[in-house]
């Protein structure tokens, strides 16, 4: 079942991916919508793929992530310099679009860029270390683009995981932190992670465990803790707020 959650042709490029990451693969955590897809009914179609990436492990890696990108024809986004790539697929409209996010910890000081390898940067995400931390491997199956069979175990980030980075996400659009420039996009961003949101809680809530997962995901961490619930508090408490 796991193999048709994502659809083609990605799928294909996904598993090319993964392959020729090698081990390395085991320090990518699926997140953002692609994720939701293994959690959330009808959850919406996307090109992108968000992966939170294990920093420290793969700092100190053989496989260069910038060679692999390049012999499997991504391009650098030149909007994101190092963080987002983009691949066409062949003999179609579509894209694989790769974003990477790592812990806001190890970000460069005064910036919001974290170095991962030479040439591959990662944008600071906070709560990041709780997702690598808060999700497990599942299996997807097909073919490559090359026609041949592939079986890829991939790192899936938890749905409770999820709500929360989709809560930051939220919170950061809704406020306009990037400036005018961007105010209207930002507010439709916002829109649709408040949509995602209620998603993720309405397929999830009923679940054994979802809830006491969501409260015990934060651990000792007070100020990711207290943002997350300041947030639920602001846009979902009753039908007047603002998510």
């Amino acid at each position: 079942m796991e193999q048709k959650i994502i659809g083609e042709p990605q799928i294909k490029y996904l598993l090319e991916l993964l392959t020729e990451l090698g081990s390395a693969a085991d320090d990518f955590v699926l997140a953002g919508a692609q994720a939701m897809r293994f959690s959330v009914h009808n959850a919406r179609r996307t090109r992108d793929f968000d992966f939170v990436l294990n920093v420290i492990a793969l700092r100190k890696t053989p496989q260069s992530i910038a060679d692999i990108l390049e012999k499997l024809q991504y391009k650098v986004d030149p909007s994101a310099r190092c963080f987002q790539f983009i691949k066409d697929i062949p003999d179609t409209q579509e894209k694989m679009r790769i974003e990477f996010l790592a812990s806001e910890k190890e970000k460069r000081p005064k910036d919001f860029r974290v170095n991962i390898q030479q040439n591959i940067h990662a944008r600071a995400c906070m709560g990041a270390e709780i997702v690598l931390r808060e999700s497990d491997c599942r299996i997807i199956k097909g073919t490559l683009p090359n026609g041949k069979p592939a079986e890829i175990s991939l790192r899936v980030a938890h749905p409770h995981a999820l709500l929360m980075l989709k809560l930051f996400a939220m919170d950061d659009r809704y406020k306009n932190i990037r400036g005018p420039k961007e105010a209207k996009h930002d507010r439709d961003e916002a829109r649709i992670h408040a949509a995602d949101i209620v998603s993720i809680v309405r397929d999830n809530i009923q679940k054994p465990n979802f809830k006491a997962a969501f409260r015990s995901q934060f651990g000792e961490g007070v100020e990711l803790k207290e943002r997350t619930f300041d947030i639920i508090s602001k846009y979902f408490v009753d039908l007047t707020s603002s998510g």
